[in-house]
């Protein structure tokens, strides 16, 4: 990865040492610039002893103040709860504060090791690692990770217990949470004790302290003034590689284990922020180049991650209507702190402007809901990492996921082979299989995120028939792209570098009610539009082989439920998917000319039939035909150094007899000199993306994310070769079209 020399952007605190209530907290936060928090308390409430509406409320201040949450921290294991004490309380705040950290968009947990509750050492050593095991294992489950503290406990202050800790646990949802200043009172070298747990370290508290009158007494200063050697913590651990934040906490004036608190907090609080920015931190040291490349080595990806985020609910109210819970703000929250671990920066995280979305190709019910609900878009922001300086966007990659879901899906569950559960594979799956590839491509090729930058476009308003209008098509608008553009969706590791549009059409019937008694009173909508259904899937099917192709979709027939009454309403859907603008025109104008012919034709058919003779009288003056989508763009034909270039990557292309899918790519169509592809893990079909049972097995992640990488490093190589500059070729459109299953 890159490697800053300040630390600009990555410093953030613990909020209740600057004030004990939340708008305080947010007002210090914002005054530093910050764009996150940590949080312990609100009010001196516990975080895991709030109610939950509270902790909503909480969650909707933070995320509209921009705020995210890097770490909460928990009681389990403090100075208070000795190992002796019930170790159930530990695991009832394990499991509120899980499922807190979905909605507050976080999923890292600080814990420590418990007192020793009178036992002799070994004992104690023994149930402090028995009760961390149980507890990881749970962890493991429910997506978190519990981040150890070098203070209280039988592992605190010792490196050689913290490292038992950590094999005996043996769990990826174990990690270390070093405090620069916890050394200082608790007697021992914090930055020899951080030589030794470097490779463990996943988050960083800051504080400083010179030593009180006696042992264990402490007297807390600004970050280097004191003597735990602050610079030199953060100068160790960014040449280890170390990206994460760092989350101040001074105890200048609270200290939550002394019950020290003054009426004041925000003062000392801010100072020490300031010191902790403007710290001078010593030149980097010189770390030597192999002379060969190193072979490169699988990227890891974050099972931990992905089971938060598919625990956190996503599927956005065109899916679910608006009464579910909807966290997608809070779940791209946490995939942002997951990004900046590995090195990247966000860029954006927000909503287009309303007006910006209101337009003619925006389907309907986007529109409709834009207008009925202003909270409509609020809740289903976007978000724009970006790893590496920007630059120009033919030395840029961009890569777009899609944390939205559809609706509906069993309990997530990982059982070391296989993921469960709703997004799976569409697409949360291939969401953090991405940053994984993205970070070995960074590790093993020095020129990613440095003379190659790389875009992530993690969106919303993918599913549900959004078709990308709020969320990717905004970001490509505004040029967060690259000269290579791929689009995560399930390809079998293959890519696609076409993607199909679809016009949705409503086929309405508008008339009157009757009895049953008395069928010819009323307008039959049940055999109009049946007869229409079956007219129209004719008609087009052989309007589709012989002019631009297209295929057409009938289904959503509905009129009523009741047996013995005749309904004189309802409608019929039409999904018409095209590879090419003119097919999709011509698939309209075709529609328009069936629909036409086929009210003729029942005309002429019924109204000879006394049943339906009304009915037929009128059906050209109550059948109207709505758009509920049309005029989108597909992703046509690519220019030719994108193929050489993905097969140079080894990566295989999409056959072009197979049918392509509708996917938010159709919004990069057009991009002058750059190449679009899609290309992902898993099947759409295979996995069972929308359906009962989605699954993802880890092998095909982390196959993704070495192609990923392997696609970087040939991008890379590409720059340094060319300097990204390639002529346009364009190569022919295969003719094979659908339309990805939730997408209408």
């Amino acid at each position: 990865m890159s490697r800053p020399r300040d630390l600009t952007g990555r410093i953030t605190g613990i909020g209740d040492e600057a004030a004990p209530g939340l708008a305080g907290q947010i007002a210090v936060a914002r005054e530093l610039g910050w764009t996150s928090l940590e949080l312990r308390s609100l009010d001196g409430t516990a975080l895991a002893d709030l109610p939950e509406p509270v902790v909503r409320e909480a969650a909707g201040r933070l995320h509209a103040a921009g705020l995210g949450v890097v770490c909460l921290d928990s009681r389990i294991g403090n100075w208070a709860r000795p190992v002796t004490g019930p170790f159930s309380a530990d695991l009832e705040e394990l499991e509120r504060l899980a499922a807190y950290g979905r909605i507050l968009g976080c999923r890292s947990l600080r814990v420590m090791s418990w007192t020793d509750g009178g036992l002799p050492e070994e004992a104690w050593a023994e149930e402090a690692i028995d009760r961390m095991r149980r507890l990881a294992r749970r962890a493991e489950a429910l997506g978190v990770e519990l981040l150890h503290e070098n203070c209280a406990g039988w592992a605190g202050s010792d490196a050689s217990r913290t490292l038992r800790l950590l094999t005996e646990v043996d769990s990826p949802a174990l990690r270390v949470l070093f405090d620069t200043g916890n050394g200082v009172p608790y007697g021992y070298d914090a930055l020899a004790l951080l030589r030794e747990l470097l490779p463990h370290v996943a988050h960083v508290h800051v504080k400083d302290a010179l030593p009180g009158d006696r042992p264990g007494e402490a007297v807390y200063t600004l970050p280097g003034e004191g003597a735990a050697r602050v610079a030199d913590c953060v100068s160790l651990l960014e040449e280890h590689g170390y990206r994460g934040a760092y989350a101040l906490e001074p105890h200048l004036a609270v200290v939550p284990h002394e019950g020290v608190r003054s009426e004041d907090p925000a003062g000392p609080f801010v100072r020490a922020a300031r010191r902790l920015a403007a710290l001078p931190l010593p030149a980097p040291a010189a770390v030597p180049r192999p002379s060969s490349p190193a072979r490169p080595r699988p990227a890891a990806v974050d099972t931990g991650l992905l089971l938060h985020l598919l625990h956190t609910p996503t599927a956005g109210p065109l899916e679910t209507g608006p009464g579910a819970p909807h966290l997608t703000a809070a779940a791209l929250r946490s995939y942002a702190t997951a990004a900046e671990r590995l090195g990247f920066g966000t860029v954006r995280l927000g909503v287009p402007d309303p007006l910006a979305v209101l337009r003619d190709d925006t389907p309907a019910p986007v529109r409709r809901a834009v207008a009925a609900d202003p909270a409509f878009l609020a809740g289903q922001p976007s978000l724009v990492l970006r790893l590496g300086p920007a630059l120009p966007r033919e030395r840029t990659v961009m890569f777009n996921v899609h944390l939205d879901t559809v609706a509906g899906g069993e309990p997530p569950a990982f059982d070391g082979v296989r993921f469960t559960g709703r997004g799976a594979v569409d697409a949360k799956g291939p969401a953090v299989a991405l940053l994984a590839g993205v970070a070995a491509a960074a590790r093993d090729c020095p020129a990613v995120g440095r003379d190659v930058a790389v875009l992530v476009q993690a969106v919303a308003g993918e599913e549900g028939g959004a078709l990308g209008t709020f969320g990717t098509r905004p970001l490509v608008e505004a040029g967060h792209t690259g000269r290579l553009n791929v689009f995560c969706e399930p390809t079998g590791l293959r890519h696609l570098p076409r993607a199909t549009a679809a016009a949705t059409a409503r086929i309405a019937v508008d008339g009157e009610d009757s009895v049953d008694d008395r069928p010819e009173a009323g307008h039959n909508a049940t055999v109009l539009l049946g007869f229409l259904a079956q007219h129209l899937a004719a008609a087009l099917g052989r309007d589709a082989s012989g002019g631009p192709p297209f295929t057409v979709c009938v289904a959503g027939l509905h009129t009523g439920t009741l047996h013995n009454k005749v309904h004189g309403s309802g409608s019929l859907l039409l999904n018409l998917a095209y590879a090419t603008a003119d097919a999709g025109a011509a698939a309209e104008r075709a529609l328009v000319r069936a629909l036409d012919e086929g009210l003729r034709e029942f005309t002429a058919r019924f109204s000879g039939t006394p049943p339906f003779a009304r009915t037929a009288a009128d059906a050209a003056r109550i059948t109207r035909l709505e758009w509920e989508k049309r005029g989108l763009p597909a992703l046509g034909p690519q220019p030719e150094w994108g193929e050489k270039l993905l097969a140079e990557a080894g990566v295989d292309r999409w056959p072009d007899d197979e049918p392509a899918f509708t996917c938010d790519a159709i919004w990069a169509q057009g991009l002058p000199d750059a190449f679009t592809t899609v290309f992902g893990p898993g099947s759409l079909d295979a996995n069972r993306a929308h359906a009962a049972g989605e699954f993802v097995d880890l092998a095909d992640l982390e196959a993704f994310a070495d192609r990923t990488a392997a696609l970087l490093t040939a991008f890379a190589d590409d720059v340094r070769r060319h300097g990204g500059a390639r002529p346009a070729v364009p190569v022919p459109p295969p003719t094979g079209l659908t339309e990805k299953a939730g997408t209408a």
